[in-house]
């Protein structure tokens, strides 16, 4: 039988054709309208005399911040590029060079720095789901140079991007609702594009146990007044990465034209990736029915995190997409743009479903494999106009935005369900199902809205406010008779403000936003049978202060978020309710910082203190680490282009089931890295080297699902060279 989808059916050289005959390409961002303040020389410091990297500064990006792992500001969705110290939020953005010092191979390797953020899938595992600010996230929700649809749909590649944004807390004002409706935030891929200075690098890079990986990067502008620019990055790895024996395949090719007129931009993003893996993956293990979760120290260890639990599987995911944008300057104070692109996302094979369910003392499981065959496809288009004005002595940036975005997603599996008996340090080799037959899209989604910010500066703008509010629209249409047509609309306001009483280095902040999740029409099994109800709200309030003292910019945030939930409600009749009566309520404490900390010693990452309850049980959530800190230090020595860097990084004890009987131990993991500049030859050369888990320590790195934990990965090493032409 052929493997071949209705996903596959739409190629990408058709999905270009369309938009080049539109002329709809576009360049930078329409939010980059509002550039965020430069520093002056003074605060950045200088850089070693044999460092490439200066040449990686965009003109149409805000700055990087002191120390070059972060960026003084980030693209707000809406709202435009906002400085970290004029944002009514907590943001943070950052860059490809922190993740080069890390080698780093996909999202995950970057966002392992910011506090807010726990994994809830393995190392390495095809697909990416991770949990932000106490509210889950997967790759499919990752947004492409402000909008959603675009990213690969599971891990999601860092070669092809120079910024990473990530705005905590939900906000569907600010970029719309994402193709899986997570409200945690908004995590913003910033595409790479020509710089002024020619790009042709080639990194090579090793990883443990045997991995190895070509990375070129090339990219020059050219033309008259060097109006055009092109940008090329093409990866190939292969070899043994996750699991003992297990190997990996990765293949990425992106491309990236602009064009930079005197009153129009224009730019286009086309990629092309795939993940493959062969003989394995590490496990996730369900406790429930278990009296504790086995810790590191104890008797009953978690295993190690590259064990093999399936040998003798494969699996391989493949996404493709495209990006156009074109902006024009109607007058030097208003500006119109136009976006529209999609993509698409195919795999088949041990995908997901790596599950044991754990049944003694002595680490024996009774094994489950899924055969996975899924597909998906988005289109996403955008329109609007910013505008910049005064009304007496008050300044206006408005932006009125139009968007669509449409999701189709499909997935069916050959199951062994917990079928054979296996151990978790010491498994079997199961017997992998056959593939399923693929029956088409079980789930589409249209997503419609229109929106309108007006941030408004009063006193020589320092104090400014922002209020904005979107109407999004949620359909999902009767597919295959195994869902019922719904259709419901919500207006959805915000309302945040920055006051800066003592100067520019100190900003007050605080914020109402809200998050928007689609209902459901109510099945038979209920009363209300046939009632649609209506579009889930998360709604969030925040208050905060950032603070520069020095070199260094400070985050500290505390926020209230109220989540509902969809629960049978006694009504004193033959069947419940359904109803929105469920609530989860998180309540947080966030310090964030990146910067100088001395002349020579830059620091990056902070602290979160997070309790999560779900108000309807009196239990807490379950997955949601009250504890999560990050701290990076890295030093320049007196060695001529030698930096050294090490990473703390510590979870504290969470639920692992909605029960609250089976408590998952803390973890802490030390990271270090060192990076050597120098000349080839006469070539630029930069050598990283990075070691994670430094002592090897067994530990459980979150959760996924009720009852599920995942192993941490073992000690890592990889080595990168990077040479310049």
């Amino acid at each position: 039988m052929s493997t071949k989808t209705p996903a596959r059916t739409w190629r990408l050289n058709t999905l270009m054709a369309l938009l080049l005959a539109a002329g709809t390409s576009s360049a930078l961002q329409a939010q980059t309208a509002v550039p965020a303040p430069r520093q002056d020389a003074a605060q950045t410091p200088a850089l070693p005399a044999l460092t490439v990297r200066s040449k990686y500064e965009r003109e149409d990006l805000p700055l990087r911040a002191p120390g070059h792992k972060a960026a003084s500001g980030a693209r707000l969705g809406i709202l435009g590029a906002t400085s970290i110290m004029e944002a009514p939020v907590h943001v943070n953005a950052y860059t490809r060079e922190l993740a080069e010092d890390w080698s780093a191979l996909t999202l995950q390797d970057v966002l392992e720095n910011d506090p807010a953020v726990v994994f809830t899938t393995n190392k390495y595992h095809l697909l990416q789901n991770f949990n932000l600010r106490g509210l889950d996230m997967g790759a499919m929700d990752i947004a492409t140079n402000g909008l959603y649809g675009i990213a690969p749909a599971n891990a999601v590649p860092v070669e092809m991007f120079e910024r990473i944004e990530v705005l905590r807390g939900p906000n569907v004002l600010l970029s719309g609702m994402p193709p899986a409706s997570s409200v945690a935030g908004t995590v913003n891929m910033v595409t790479k594009r020509a710089l002024a200075e020619p790009v042709a690098d080639l990194t090579l890079t090793y990883g443990t146990h045997a991995y190895f990986q070509a990375h070129a990067d090339v990219g020059r502008r050219f033309g008259e007044e060097q109006r055009w620019g092109l940008r090329f990055n093409g990866v190939y790895g292969a070899g043994e990465m996750g699991a003992r024996d297990e190997t990996q395949k990765r293949r990425v090719g992106a491309l990236a034209l602009d064009y930079l007129g005197e009153r129009a931009r224009f730019s286009l993003d086309v990629y092309d990736s795939e993940n493959q893996i062969d003989n394995g993956s590490p496990g996730m293990f369900n406790f429930l029915g278990n009296a504790a979760i086995p810790g590191v120290g104890r008797l009953l260890a978690a295993p190690q995190g590259d064990t093999n639990m399936f040998r003798g599987t494969h699996g391989k995911y493949g996404n493709r997409g495209a990006l156009a944008r074109a902006e024009f300057d109607f007058t030097p104070d208003w500006q119109g743009y136009l976006a529209v692109g999609g993509s698409e996302a195919d795999g088949q094979g041990l995908l997901f479903g790596t599950r044991a369910f754990v049944t003694g003392a002595d680490g024996g499981t009774r094994g489950a494999i899924y055969h996975v065959h899924a597909a998906s496809e988005r289109r996403t288009a955008e329109a609007g106009v910013i505008g910049k004005f005064d009304t007496g002595a008050v300044r206006h940036r408005l932006q009125l935005s139009a968007n669509v975005l449409k999701h189709e997603e499909g997935s069916y599996n050959t199951a062994c369900n917990y079928c054979y008996d296996t151990n978790l340090y010491d498994p079997v080799t199961p017997v992998f199902p056959a593939a399923p037959a693929w029956g088409g899209y079980t789930t589409k989604n249209a997503f419609r809205s229109f929106a309108v910010a007006d941030t408004m500066g009063f006193a020589h703008d320092t104090v400014q406010l922002t209020v904005g509010a979107r109407h999004q629209g949620v359909k999902t249409p009767l597919v295959g008779g195994k869902a019922s047509d719904y259709g419901k609309s919500r207006f959805s306001p915000m309302l945040a403000a920055v006051v800066q009483p003592w100067g520019d280095g100190v900003s007050l902040f605080g914020n109402y936003t809200e998050g928007l999740e689609p209902g459901q029409v109510v099945g038979p099994t209920y009363a209300n049978a046939g009632e649609a109800l209506a579009p889930r709200v998360t709604k969030q309030m925040e208050l905060g202060v950032k603070l520069q003292a020095g070199e260094l910019t400070h985050t500290i945030s505390a926020f209230r978020i109220k989540r509902p939930s969809f629960i049978s409600v006694d009504a004193g009749a033959a069947l419940p309710l359904l109803a929105d009566a469920g609530v989860q309520r998180l309540q947080g404490l966030e310090w964030s910082v990146y910067g100088m900390l001395t002349q020579n010693v830059s620091l990056l990452g902070g602290i979160t203190h997070i309790r999560s309850q779900q108000r309807n049980t009196g239990r807490d959530t379950f997955g949601t680490p009250e504890w999560r800190a990050r701290i990076g230090l890295d030093w320049q020595t007196p060695v001529q282009g030698l930096k050294l860097g090490a990473r703390v990084i510590h979870t504290g004890a969470q639920w692992a089931d909605s029960g609250n009987k089976l408590r998952m131990p803390a973890w802490s993991r030390l990271d270090l890295n060192a990076s050597y500049a120098t000349r080839l030859s006469g070539m630029p050369l930069r050598l990283n080297a990075s070691v994670q888990n430094l002592a090897d320590r067994n530990y459980w790195i979150g959760t996924f699902g009720d009852g599920f934990v995942m192993p941490g990965a073992p000690r890592t090493f990889r080595l990168s060279a990077t040479v310049s032409f």
